[in-house]
């Protein structure tokens, strides 16, 4: 028999709020056994996400009225499909990226690459990826709906299921509370109204959660598959391979490879391997299709994106925004993670959470651009918002958490709100387009 005792982290039912009693009690079994639209792990992600998506339609059919004419021929924004002034909500979700995606879904790919005039590669539709204006363009087919309808719906509706997922393997993987915070905190990200635009981002989200759900599952065959589609989806699949490898190394230490062990150890091998290759696979189709060596990269460069570590751009932005200061606060913030992913308060999400906790914030810092995407490309780091989780249940705070996590939403609002009007709206053409 074993005798265990209360202590300061494990608080009294009397000590807990009611709503966090009610919300937080979980018994898998009993709520399996409920009809699938009553289960507290379908409605309530469902629920969130329909809330905030409704406040993205009304923040976009409001800030939509003050969008400018966009017409062709304009020098600081290429418009392939100009819009009048006050285009209406749908329109403006087609805004950047979008009508590059409308492009490809309307016209395809291009077989010759446009060059400008000093030789060099033009900006073209081969630097976005296929899953998604494909699918759109055999829904438009299907239907005959018009591109500005099915991009911006198609997201929101992958949105929904990226969310129900997200629930999923938190609350297997963590808890409930944690579950709680991760679709609360996603749902209402400063840059979250992106999965209501005609962008990949719901669609990436969907797939990442997916192979981390199907790698727990061990059900390595559909990883495969699943790592495929993420390739042609977003240029992030390089960031699954230490996912893999952390869940090979744990299943190692544990003695839990099954009953053939060297095999597993080969087949975690050609699964990270795998999922490495895979980061070549578009850039191999550009150049194939395209009878042009380094088309991919070649065609980046239209966008002064380079292939290469840029670590030094995050360094040097920390320096233009905050100088030495920002400089030391990024490390010190580099260091807190670093602590915090070494501790036991991470380790309990499992090796696969774990993994694509490091993997991928520290694909940010080492392949992207400290473009104004960056704040977007922070949604697929959703295992952040389990660090919130955690600090919200600290002894100091943690009977009041709901009221934060409610504040968190609040000023999440706010944010969303200014990143629509300033990022994805266009109402000005001026110097400093980005603020």
């Amino acid at each position: 028999m074993t005798v265990t005792s209360a202590n300061a982290a494990a608080q009294s039912r009397r000590s807990e709020p009611r709503l966090a009693e009610r919300l937080e009690r979980c018994d898998h079994e009993a709520e399996a056994r409920q009809l699938w639209w009553r289960r507290f792990g379908f409605w309530f992600p469902v629920a969130v996400y329909a809330i905030s998506r409704v406040y993205v339609l009304i923040a976009g059919i409001l800030l939509a009225k003050g969008q400018i004419a966009l017409p062709i021929g304009l020098e600081r924004i290429r418009i392939s499909y100009p819009l009048p002034a006050d285009p209406g909500y749908l329109a403006a979700m087609t805004n950047w990226d979008g009508q590059w995606y409308r492009v490809i879904a309307e016209e395809g790919y291009p077989r010759v690459l446009p060059r400008v005039g000093h030789g060099g590669i033009d900006m073209n539709p081969w630097a976005f990826f296929p899953v998604f204006p494909l699918t759109v363009r055999a829904i438009m087919t299907a239907t005959g709906l018009p591109f500005d309808v099915v991009g911006p719906v198609l997201s929101t509706l992958i949105g929904f299921a990226a969310m129900f997922l997200l629930f999923k393997l938190i609350d297997e993987a963590v808890g409930r509370w944690e579950a709680i915070v991760a679709v609360v905190a996603t749902c209402f990200y400063i840059a979250s109204p992106v999965f209501s635009a005609a962008y990949t981002e719901s669609a990436a989200l969907l797939l990442v959660v997916a192979i981390l759900l199907l790698l727990r599952a061990r059900r390595y065959w559909w990883v495969a598959v699943l790592l495929v589609v993420l390739s042609l989806t977003r240029n992030v699949v390089i960031a699954m391979v230490p996912v893999i490898l952390a869940h090979a190394v744990v299943r190692w230490r544990q003695h839990d490879e099954g009953p053939h062990p060297v095999r597993f150890r080969w087949g975690m091998v050609a699964l990270a391997a795998w999922a490495g290759i895979l980061t070549l696979l578009w850039p191999t189709i550009v150049s194939v299709v395209t009878q042009t060596p380094d088309a991919y990269n070649q065609t980046m460069l239209a966008w002064n994106i380079q292939t290469k570590v840029k670590l030094y751009m995050w360094w040097n932005l920390l320096y233009t925004y905050w100088g030495v200061i920002g400089q030391g606060l990024g490390i010190l913030a580099v260091a807190g993670f670093t602590w915090f992913m070494l501790s036991k308060h991470s380790w309990r999400w499992g090796p696969e959470i774990w993994g694509w906790a490091g993997a991928y914030p520290g694909y940010i810092l080492l392949v992207t651009s400290t473009t104004p995407s960056r704040v977007r490309y922070a949604l697929l780091a959703f295992p952040m918002t389990l660090i919130i989780a955690w600090f919200l249940k600290l002894r100091w705070w943690s009977r009041w958490r709901y009221w934060i996590l409610a504040g968190i939403v609040v000023v999440g609002a706010v944010q969303m709100w200014w990143w629509l009007e300033h990022y994805l709206i266009i109402k000005n053409l001026a110097d400093d387009l980005y603020p």
